[in-house]
């Protein structure tokens, strides 16, 4: 099996993975519009909300996050070599210890979810709590299917397959939707939600077992090398542990303060980030997926080409996120109108949208992030990646304990997205410092100018084009398609598509080179 990837491979199986994880944002928002239409904006959401982080948090962090970021790597070495049997027993030792974790820590939660709560959310009033409890003793069991799922997904990734591991959010979402549809028409109580959304998981385990096996992977006897691995694997853990997941670590420390804001704050930056997540899910999370085992080959093979392909890759994240970002901005009032239209207060959806706005102003310093914490842990270097994730934190903490008493969810957004940029510029020094890789700051620059003109020329020509069918929407007496709503989403969307194409195939002409894109 040839496991090397080519750039055209590298940007198909990540328009491939970031088309699945588009796929699943779309159904996420139909999701998130269907849960506000059944439990609506106030102290039950939020008991949701808070409920159903914790398990989310862990998946984000343990599952697809640490866990990932440290076996992951080691598969791709054990599968070079050609010791199936060894990889089979990685799986076998891997599966053990790790779900025994999942399963201690979830009986700690079926024991004492009170405690749990009041840490999750200390603000909670004892209503909320009540309201909480039996959504975290069902959701939590969510984790041991997704993180099952993630393990079984490195080693697909192992041999570059990516499309079962992409499809399981999208699998999921569709059982979470069909369970709303089925809650909302016979007035099914929270609990049948709850329930529904561990079905969708168990599906999802079940699709990447299937994949697995077909792979040629197994659960074989665990080997003197299998458990060698392990324990280097085990090594890279707990540092991967805090350093990949700093974002889900900002938003969760940010949800735990936020309890302490006004009821319906922590529903408005889980929409927030939600939103925000679609294009770092869609594209850098896509993006470092595929990377990250490419990184780990060219660590083996050609170590200094990292240096190109930091600045390639900073190059080709700015090109496509930057766009997304402030058309996210420009639409952002628009999208919490349609998600809360009818469900809350016009005082709260121009909030969302402001709240929207300050988390997307961090949105390149996250997707860089992503793609950089992939290198480094390719590099094996999780001691950087710590420092930095914790200089963060910190940084993000103090903003959000300040947001308290002077800014509320718009300073708890900000902190955010400082934290973001502290951290991209804390990666790139310990890149440099720890392992001598440069970036070419001149080279950036001279694209930065040339894409600041295509990006001003672009903006140009979407208010043109938007202008034009405002004026044709008026003369065929269509005027309310451009009201702010859903139509007004679909129309300024397909907008925003036509002139990231002209984007596309103008760019030579502005003179921007992008590896990703040569033919």
């Amino acid at each position: 099996m040839n496991l090397h990837l080519s750039k055209k491979s590298i940007l198909k199986k990540t328009a491939v993975v970031g088309g699945l994880t588009l796929l699943s944002r779309m159904l996420g928002l139909i999701r998130e519009f269907l849960v506000v239409r059944f439990l609506g904006v106030g102290a039950i959401s939020d008991a949701f909300v808070a409920a159903f982080r914790f398990p989310n948090f862990f998946r984000l962090i343990f599952a697809e996050g640490a866990m990932s970021a440290s076996f992951v790597p080691a598969m791709v070495k054990t599968v070079r070599d050609g010791n199936q049997e060894e990889a089979n027993g990685l799986m076998t030792i891997s599966f053990l210890f790790f779900e025994s974790m999942v399963l201690l820590i979830y009986l700690f939660v079926l024991l004492k979810p009170d405690a749990v709560l009041l840490f999750l959310a200390p603000g909670f009033s004892p209503e909320q709590i009540a309201y909480a409890r039996p959504f975290l003793r069902i959701l939590f069991s969510f984790l041991f299917f997704v993180s099952s799922s993630a393990l079984l997904a490195g080693a697909l990734n192992s041999v570059n397959h990516f499309f079962v591991p992409a499809f399981g959010t999208p699998l999921w979402n569709l059982f979470y939707i069909a369970t709303l549809l089925l809650c909302l028409s016979y007035k099914l109580p929270v609990t049948a939600l709850c329930y529904g959304i561990i079905t969708g998981a168990l599906a999802m385990f079940l699709m990447h077992l299937v994949a697995f096996f077909r792979c040629g992977f197994t659960f074989g006897s665990i080997t003197i090398g299998a458990r060698a691995v392990f324990n280097a694997v085990l090594s890279k853990f707990l540092p991967c542990l805090f350093g990949v997941s700093i974002v889900e670590l900002n938003f969760f420390a940010s949800g735990i303060i936020a309890s302490f804001l006004p009821t319906g704050s922590i529903t408005l930056l889980n929409y927030g980030s939600r939103f925000m997540n679609i294009p770092l899910g869609m594209f850098a999370v896509a993006f470092s997926s595929v990377m990250l085992s490419h990184f780990s080959r060219l660590v083996l093979y050609a170590p200094r080409r990292l240096n190109f392909y930091l600045l390639e890759v900073a190059k080709f994240v700015t090109w496509v996120i930057v766009p997304a970002m402030l058309f996210i901005m420009f639409v952002s009032h628009d999208l919490f109108l349609f998600l809360l239209g009818g469900k809350a207060t016009p005082e709260q959806i121009a909030q969302g949208g402001w709240v929207l706005v300050f988390y997307c102003a961090g949105l390149l310093f996250l997707c860089l992030n992503k793609i950089m914490l992939s290198m480094f842990y390719a590099l094996k270097d999780t001691v950087a990646t710590t420092i930095a994730a914790a200089l963060c934190a910190g940084l993000n903490i103090v903003g959000d304990l300040l947001s308290l008493k002077f800014f509320g969810v718009y300073g708890i957004a900000t902190a955010n997205s400082v934290s973001a940029c502290a951290m991209t510029i804390i990666l790139f020094i310990f890149l440099y410092r720890r392992h001598q890789l440069r970036f070419y700051f001149g080279r950036y620059a001279q694209f930065l100018g040339r894409f600041a003109l295509q990006l001003l020329l672009g903006c140009m020509c979407f208010a043109v084009l938007l202008s034009t069918l405002s004026v044709l929407c008026n003369v065929f007496g269509m005027a309310c398609m451009l009201r702010h709503g859903s139509w007004f989403l679909i129309l300024t969307s397909a907008l925003m598509a036509v002139v990231m194409y002209l984007a596309y195939v103008t760019r030579r002409r502005f003179g921007i080179d992008l590896y990703f894109l040569k033919k």
